[in-house]
């Protein structure tokens, strides 16, 4: 077994950074220091860390649907049909029903038909993902919301990227945030819910008593310097090949109930924040490069972002025809991976639960079907990234 293989993802992660965790470990913890850190790049009018980025969504959805249940089977939420299992995992951990509406391929936004008859189906919470650090048009989700329903802004995946000079995670209600192993900045997990506006402070501050009190983080600290052990292209296989790891797989978990941000993570999270900062720019200017040399190329698409969007290209996305599926999926080893195999319409034990699921979702079925992610990091090699780009450009030909 080759040890050598690409990473699909990259989060930074310094020796410093598990010197402060395990300090935090022995009682020296910085959750001060992250709260400020977070306050200067979000500035919220409050904020909550939590375990992860599910939780932190999960209590998004249960302040801005406070009522509970009700006579008529409780709050509605809208989540998209393409994304990220999680997104499922919160809404049972809230307790609401869903409503789901399309991706559009072309943007990884929402089918803006499709929104509205989710709106119209009786949402009070949408729900938009800035997947792959991709900005969605979030003004006019805002704007499409206005008096009908709050937005949960679920920047998880959109660390770094912005609209319009705002960070993704300022715009709605709500903002979330995720710092777990492939999210781009991470503690070695930990995330925060963001409230942006009075309304959402005061909507938080409703649902604090929910969270449990967070734990040192001894596993989380183990993972983390597993993490920064095995990231490296000269190792990744080995971890890579082990299934219990699951890396690279997309498992729809069942909900938990969510607790405060571990110590350790939050102190890692603060000493790693300038790198994952850098490593960003480092994606941006790579994914720049990769989509001007797709444009044009009628065989492999590139999801594009709103006018006035800076992407973080957590992951650089691509839809292939259908016919060139089956040569991306022997790329794994350059890192290049498929998205979510099955659109959240179509998730077993969640999709047959959503008040429309007789809709058809073509766009977040395409999806699941021809989305593959390309790496864009500063650990992809220089002949990997020559590979890549041969095969990009054998697509068109």
């Amino acid at each position: 077994m080759s040890l050598s293989r690409d990473l699909p993802v990259y989060s930074p992660v310094s020796a410093g950074a598990l010197v402060a965790g395990f300090g935090a470990l022995l009682g020296g913890g910085k959750g001060a220091d992250l709260e400020q850190i977070v306050r200067q790049n979000y500035a919220p009018a409050a904020l909550l860390f939590t375990d992860s980025g599910t939780s932190a969504l999960g209590l998004a959805l249960r302040a801005a649907t406070p009522a509970g249940p009700s006579p008529d089977g409780g709050a509605i939420v809208a989540l998209p049909a393409y994304g990220c299992y999680d997104l499922a995992t919160a809404a049972d951990a809230a307790g609401v029903r869903v409503v789901l509406y399309d991706t559009d391929p072309a943007t990884l936004g929402p089918d803006w038909a499709s929104l509205d008859r989710a709106l119209a189906a009786g949402a009070t919470a949408v729900v938009v993902p800035s997947l792959y650090g991709i900005p969605v048009a979030l003004d006019r989700v805002e704007e499409a919301c206005r008096g009908r329903a709050l937005v949960v802004d679920d920047a998880a995946q959109a660390v770094g990227a912005s609209l319009g000079g705002k960070r993704i995670g300022r715009f709605g209600t709500f903002g979330v945030l995720s710092f777990g192993r492939g999210k781009g900045c991470t503690g070695g997990g930990g995330g925060a819910l963001l409230a942006n506006d009075a309304e959402g402070a005061a909507r938080l501050d409703a649902v604090r008593g929910v969270l449990r009190p967070g734990q040192r983080g001894w596993a989380a600290w183990v993972k983390l310097a597993a993490q920064w052990l095995l990231a490296r292209p000269s190792v990744y296989g080995l971890p890579a090949s082990f299934p219990p790891l699951g890396l690279g797989l997309t498992v729809y978990h069942q909900a938990w109930a969510p607790s405060g941000c571990p110590v350790s993570c939050a102190a890692a999270l603060r000493a790693n924040w300038a790198a994952a900062s850098a490593e960003a720019e480092i994606r941006r200017t790579a994914g720049r490069a990769l989509a001007s040399r797709i444009t044009g190329n009628s065989s492999v698409r590139v999801p594009s972002p709103p006018q006035g969007a800076e992407a973080s290209w957590l992951r650089f996305p691509v839809i292939v025809a259908e016919n060139a599926v089956p040569q991306a999926r022997t790329l794994q080893a350059s890192g290049v991976m498929p998205g979510y195999p099955a659109a959240i319409c179509d998730l077993d034990g969640f999709g047959e639960r959503c008040l429309n699921r007789g809709d058809p979702f073509p766009g977040a079925r395409l999806l699941a079907r021809r989305l593959f992610t390309v790496p864009v990091h500063s650990r992809v090699r220089p002949e990997t990234a020559a590979r890549l780009h041969q095969w990009l450009d054998g697509l068109a030909a």
